[in-house]
C-alpha cells in the first residue's frame, strides 16, 4: 500500500466530516459546527496542497482561527510536512493526525510481524495435533495455496484475522488430541 500523507488527510477528513467532499469552504463550516474534530485534519490538508492561506481566510473569527495561526507559523519554521509533524511545539491535537496516518501506513508490516509470530505458534500445534494442512484449509473453508505459502514463511498471504483462525484451530485440535493420548510416566 503506497498511502500519501495527502491522501489519508482526504479520507480522514471526509470520514470525520461526514461528508464526501473536499470543499475548503464547506469542511470549515463542517468544523465550526457539527463536526469539530475535522478541524485539524482540514488544516494539516490545506497546507498539503498549498492552500493554508485560504483555509485561514475562511476560518476568520473562529474558535480555529488562533490555532491555524500558530500551526502555520510553526509549518514556516519547519519547512516540509514531515520536520512540521515531529516538531515537539506542534499541539497534540495535529500530532494525533498525523500518529493515525503513521497506525495506518505501518499496518501490512505489523501485521505481517503478528503473523509470524502467530505461525510458529501454528506450526507447533499443527506437529502436536497431527491435522495435516490440508485437513487446515478443508476444515477451515480456506484457499489451500494461501495457507500453505503462509505456513512456508510468507506472512503476507492471509490477514491477521485468518491467521489467528488458522492457529486457534490448530491449538483447539491440538489440545482434543493431547487429551486423549496416554501420559507417559518417568520411571
Amino acid at each position: 500500500m503506497n498511502l500519501t500523507f495527502e491522501g489519508f488527510l482526504k479520507g480522514y477528513c471526509r470520514e470525520l466530516s461526514g461528508q464526501q467532499s473536499l470543499s475548503f469552504r464547506k469542511l470549515v463550516e463542517q468544523a465550526t459546527t457539527d463536526a469539530p474534530r475535522v478541524a485539524e485534519a482540514l488544516f494539516l490538508l490545506a497546507l498539503a496542497q498549498g492552500k493554508a492561506e485560504y483555509v485561514l481566510g475562511l476560518s476568520e473569527g473562529s474558535w480555529m482561527e488562533r490555532d491555524y495561526r500558530d500551526v502555520l507559523s510553526l509549518y514556516g519554521q519547519a519547512g516540509s510536512m514531515a520536520s512540521l509533524c515531529a516538531k515537539s511545539e506542534l499541539p497534540n491535537r495535529y500530532a494525533n493526525v498525523w500518529r493515525a496516518y503513521r497506525a495506518v501506513k505501518e499496518k501490512p508490516a505489523a501485521d505481517r510481524r503478528v503473523n509470524a509470530l502467530m505461525r510458529k505458534k501454528t506450526l507447533e500445534a499443527l506437529e502436536e495435533s497431527g491435522v495435516t494442512r490440508y485437513g487446515l484449509c478443508r476444515a477451515l473453508r480456506l484457499n489451500k495455496g494461501n495457507v500453505y505459502a503462509y505456513l512456508a514463511g510468507d506472512d503476507s498471504k492471509v490477514s491477521r484475522k485468518t491467521a489467528r483462525r488458522i492457529m486457534e484451530y490448530a491449538e483447539e485440535r491440538g489440545a482434543q488430541e493431547g487429551a486423549g493420548r496416554p501420559v507417559r510416566m518417568a520411571g
